[in-house]
């Protein structure tokens, strides 16, 4: 029998469908079992060293540890750091710069190699090496001066300046990569060589969790780690796994198919309170909203604080910034709690409100200061969503009783970045300014007048000097006096205007023991269990 071209063709086409069905079924892979976390972005990077987003850093801490661990305590929800690859840390008394490190004995990397001093140093250069452009680079140089080891469990750490323990702990928490992978040793520049950017995607650490799969752009699966010279984690696998839309993942986490959501919105939590079985485990993040002007547009002081002085914080967003629980409104650069929620044995109050809300005296100002009767563009990036547009919104509506006219627009975050971080062509723009440790230690970086995130460009040596001498200080009641004179100095220049500090949530559904207290939900993952 012929077979005609139209029948050929058509037995071809359906060898092919039955081809790709069967090779469908081959490479096809179910999703991996365990603690289900759905995020909108996969890592893209596992080592700590080099830029991470923040899928990345998350995932950073199920793998590594460091020093000292941020931990949270669960009866408070409050961060704390305390020893982790180190047995002990010990400060010479005499100059009180000087720190001994000695390791514990009992830490094993994930290939069961053991921790020796050559880790910390090795890791501690490849920080600040300046190919590597680590994100930590700028923060380690500012406080460490040097990282030696002495012998294999022995590392001795100098500080530029005297550092009291409570300083000292949280800028040890930097996470230790080990010196040899595979067997080989590893070059410091960690972006040029095969096996240094091998490392990035398949990584060992001494963590809680042991990288175990990584499927493209599906979900990364980790492995509880059986040698964790901690507890043993009780849930044995961690899927991260990619859920872009946050309406699926939503849904996902109300039919039990999802036991974390990570990425959520202030504006849902209502929503998400009716759903059963699920729980919001809330925490106040190392992070502001703040107002940026740029000083190059609005060059007098005056005019920038009648814009501070014309904002009544806590009306801004109704139902969010008017709570008594959730919300920390800010009056100037830090946020109001600092002291409360770090050092209470020495100051349980709140940073004072040096601009308070005074429509009159702003009138005044706006007119002295050249802003009244003005246009002006604040911009806000698409990732603030429905809250960044409402707090925009109310700004320009309180900014409006002064003779200020904003025009609010919303832009994509590339754009946002652009304008405010490159080109510095914005006028206003609503930020939100996080990766803070405890104490802000930072926040020259927005301030100074070389500052990297000095967006602002505000310049003022006497502002300078504050920093300088602020970051110095290692008497705590001489730290909070020269903190509220940092505190009186911005508020008085007025680059920035602080509003609200906003507490975050994690959803979680099936699991207990979930303790969230930072940007970073796995810091107590080790705790975790399956509720039933």
């Amino acid at each position: 029998m012929k077979l005609g071209k139209k029948s050929i063709i058509a037995i071809v086409v359906a060898a092919l469908v039955v081809v790709a069905a069967v090779v469908g079924i081959v490479i096809w892979k179910a999703q991996p079992k365990g603690a289900v976390a759905a995020v909108s972005t996969l890592p893209d990077s596992l080592n700590p060293v080099l830029e991470q987003n923040t899928s990345g850093m998350n995932a950073s801490e199920l793998i590594f540890d460091g020093l000292t661990n941020f931990e949270v305590d669960p009866q408070t929800n409050q961060l704390y750091t305390e020893l982790a690859l180190a047995e002990n840390i010990e400060q010479d008394q005499k100059d009180k710069k000087t720190y001994t490190v000695t390791l514990r004995e009992d830490v094993m990397w994930h290939d069961e190699s053991p921790l020796i001093a050559d880790d910390v140093v090795y890791s501690y250069n490849a920080y600040i090496l300046e190919e590597n452009n680590s994100p930590k680079r700028d923060y380690l140089n500012s406080f460490i001066e040097s990282v030696e080891a002495e012998d294999d469990k022995t590392v001795k750490i100098v500080f530029k300046n005297p550092m009291p323990e409570f300083r000292a702990y949280p800028v040890l928490t930097f996470k230790i990569i080990p010196s040899r992978f595979e067997g080989k040793k590893m070059d410091v520049n960690m972006r040029d060589g095969e096996l240094e950017r091998r490392f990035a995607t398949e990584p060992i650490g001494t963590g809680p969790y042991k990288l175990q799969s990584w499927e493209i752009g599906k979900w990364l699966t980790f492995k509880a780690n059986g040698l964790y010279f901690r507890n043993v984690p009780k849930v044995e696998s961690i899927v991260i796994k990619r859920v872009i839309d946050p309406i699926v993942r939503m849904n996902e986490l109300s039919k039990g198919r999802v036991n974390l959501v990570l990425e959520t919105n202030p504006m849902d939590r209502d929503t998400v309170a009716k759903m059963s079985k699920v729980d919001i485990n809330s925490y106040m993040p190392y992070a502001f909203y703040s107002l940026a002007i740029n000083t190059e547009l609005f060059p007098n002081a005056e005019g920038r604080q009648a814009m501070a002085t014309a904002l009544n914080r806590s009306d801004l967003v109704p139902g969010i910034t008017d709570q008594e629980e959730g919300v920390v409104i800010n009056y100037g650069p830090f946020p109001s709690n600092l002291f409360e929620v770090n050092i209470p044995e020495y100051a349980n109050t709140p940073l004072p409100d040096l601009m308070p809300y005074d429509v009159t005296k702003a009138k005044k100002l706006a007119k002295t200061g050249d802003i009244q009767g003005q246009n002006a563009k604040l911009i806000y990036p698409d990732s603030m969503g429905d809250f960044g547009k409402q707090l925009a919104e109310g700004i320009a509506k309180q900014l409006e009783a002064i003779g200020l006219n904003v025009e609010v627009r919303r832009t994509g975050d590339q754009v946002f970045k652009r304008m405010v971080y490159k080109e510095k062509s914005y006028e206003l723009a609503l930020m939100y300014y996080d990766g803070f440790d405890n104490i802000y230690s930072t926040m020259g970086s927005l301030y100074r007048t070389k500052g990297s995130e000095n967006i602002t460009g505000i310049a003022n040596k006497k502002l300078d000097s504050l920093f300088d001498t602020w970051e110095k200080e290692v008497v705590t009641a001489d730290w909070i006096k020269q903190t509220l004179l940092l505190n009186k100095e911005i508020c008085e220049l007025s680059p920035t205007i602080g509003l609200c500090s906003l507490q975050k949530d994690v959803y979680s559904r099936g699991l207990t023991n979930v303790y969230i207290a930072t940007d970073n939900p796995f810091l107590s993952a080790e705790e975790w269990k399956f509720d039933n």
